[in-house]
C-alpha cells in the first residue's frame, strides 16, 4: 500500500548531501552559523552535565527554569500563555500543524518561503497555498492580495520576519495589518521568528508578539539555534495561548517526549546571558554582509539582488536563469560550491539562489570566488540569441 502523503527531501538537504559525497566543497547552503557556541554557554551545559541534571527526561513541556525565563522575557501572562520546549523550530512546527490542521485545510504562507513550511504543512494533510512577493515590490506583501486568498478552507497564516530567504523585515504597519485580517476570519498565525535577532537597522524588528491584542490566536515559533550558534543542540520554543498550545503539547510529547534536556539548559544560559553574547557575535555578521555584498555587487551584469535587511542570507536572481535547481547542481559539481536553489522556496523563488553569509570570512571569500568563475561559464554558454 502507497504511503497516505509523500514527503520529499528539500533541495537544501539534497545539496547538502551531494556536497558530503563530493568531498572538498565551499558551502554557502544551509543555514549554518560558523560562529561555534558561547563560552558561557558551553560551561553552563557541563556544569549541567557534572550535576547529574540531565540524564533523565524534563518534563515534555521542558524544564521550568527555562519556560519561566520565557515567560518574563516575552512578559505573558501564565494564565492565558504557555511555553514548550521543542526540539528546534522544525518540531515546534511539525507539532503545531500535526495538531491544528485538517485534511483540506489551507495554511497562507508568503513565498519565497522556507522549503520546511511545504514539508510541515503537507504532513498534516493541509495544503500550502502561495502568496507571492516580488522583488520590484521590494518583497514587501500585499494586504490587499492576501485578502482574497482567503477562502472558507484557511486555516492559518505563516509569517517570518527577518524573512528566509530575502532577508526583509515586516514592518509594524504590515504585521499589525496581517493580523487584522487573521482577526476577521478568525485564522491563527504562526510567526517564525528565529531570526529576529539578525538585523542590520537601528532597532529590533517589531514582533505580533509584542501586541496582545493578537496573541490569542498567534503562535509564535522560535529556536536558539541561529542567534547563539546552537544549531546541532536541537532546541527551540512554541508559546502561544492555552487554547492552541493545549493540542499540540500531546503532539509534540508523542512526537519526542521531550527536547534534549542537556540543550534546554544550555538554552537557559543562553537567555541568562543574551545580551553580551549577541553583543559579541552580531557584529560579525554585519561584517560579513558587507563581506559578500561587495563582491555581489562586482557581478550585477550577471544578476540583481537587494541587501537584506535581516536574516543571514542574500538571495540573488541571476539574469535569464530558468531551471535554478539544475543551475545549483551543476555548480556544485563543476566548481565544487554549495548554495540553494530558489526553487526550494516556492514558485516565487524560481530563478534565484540564497546564499549564507553567516558561514566564516574564508568560506565566503572561497566561495564567491568559485560563484563568479561558474557565473561567468555559464552566462557566456546561456547567451539568449
Amino acid at each position: 500500500m502507497p504511503p497516505r502523503r509523500t514527503i520529499e527531501l528539500s533541495a537544501i538537504k539534497r545539496i547538502e548531501n551531494e556536497a558530503f559525497k563530493i568531498g572538498g566543497v565551499v558551502s554557502l547552503a544551509q543555514g549554518i552559523p560558523s560562529i561555534g557556541s558561547h563560552e558561557i554557554i558551553r560551561s553552563s551545559a557541563i556544569e549541567a552535565i557534572t550535576k547529574g541534571q540531565v540524564d533523565r527526561y524534563s518534563l515534555s513541556a521542558g524544564i521550568s527554569e527555562l519556560r519561566e525565563a520565557l515567560i518574563k522575557k516575552y512578559n505573558l501572562d501564565e494564565t492565558e500563555s504557555d511555553v514548550i520546549i521543542t526540539t528546534g523550530a522544525i518540531e515546534a512546527l511539525s507539532a503545531t500543524f500535526l495538531a491544528l490542521c485538517n485534511t483540506d485545510d489551507e495554511v497562507i504562507s508568503f513565498s519565497p518561503y522556507y522549503a520546511a513550511y511545504i514539508q510541515v504543512v503537507k504532513i498534516s494533510g493541509a495544503t500550502i497555498v502561495d502568496e507571492p512577493l516580488l522583488e520590484e515590490n521590494n518583497w514587501r506583501p500585499d494586504l490587499n492580495s492576501l485578502r482574497k486568498k482567503i477562502t472558507p478552507k484557511t486555516k492559518a497564516i505563516i509569517l517570518c520576519s527577518p524573512h528566509n530567504p530575502t532577508g526583509m523585515v515586516l514592518t509594524k504597519e504590515e504585521l499589525e495589518g496581517i493580523g487584522q485580517i487573521a482577526l476577521e476570519n478568525d485564522l491563527f498565525i504562526v510567526s517564525d521568528d528565529v531570526y529576529k535577532d539578525f538585523y542590520y537597522t537601528n532597532e529590533r524588528p517589531y514582533l505580533l508578539q509584542d501586541n496582545p491584542i493578537f496573541r490569542d490566536r498567534l503562535i509564535h515559533v522560535s529556536s536558539f539555534s541561529k542567534n547563539f550558534s546552537l544549531t546541532g543542540w536541537r532546541v527551540g520554543f512554541l508559546i502561544g495561548p492555552k487554547k492552541l498550545l493545549t493540542p499540540v503539547f500531546p503532539v509534540h510529547d508523542a512526537l519526542v517526549n521531550c527536547a534534549p534536556v542537556v540543550s534546554q539548559y544550555a538554552a537557559l544560559s543562553a537567555l541568562k546571558s543574551e545580551e553580551k553574547i549577541l553583543a559579541e557575535v552580531m557584529p560579525t555578521y554585519l561584517e560579513r554582509r558587507k563581506l559578500m555584498g561587495e563582491v555581489l555587487e562586482t557581478l550585477r551584469d550577471y544578476l540583481d539582488f537587494a541587501w537584506p535587511e535581516g536574516s543571514y542570507f542574500f538571495f540573488v536572481k541571476i539574469k535569464n536563469l530558468k531551471d535554478s535547481e539544475k543551475f545549483c547542481f551543476d555548480m556544485l559539481r563543476e566548481d565544487k560550491v554549495a548554495v540553494v536553489p530558489g526553487s526550494a522556496f516556492g514558485p516565487s523563488g524560481e530563478g534565484y539562489i540564497r546564499l549564507c553569509f553567516g558561514r566564516s570570512e574564508e568560506d565566503i571569500k572561497e566561495a564567491m570566488t568559485r560563484i563568479k568563475k561558474y557565473l561567468i561559464k555559464w552566462v557566456a554558454a546561456n547567451q539568449p540569441t
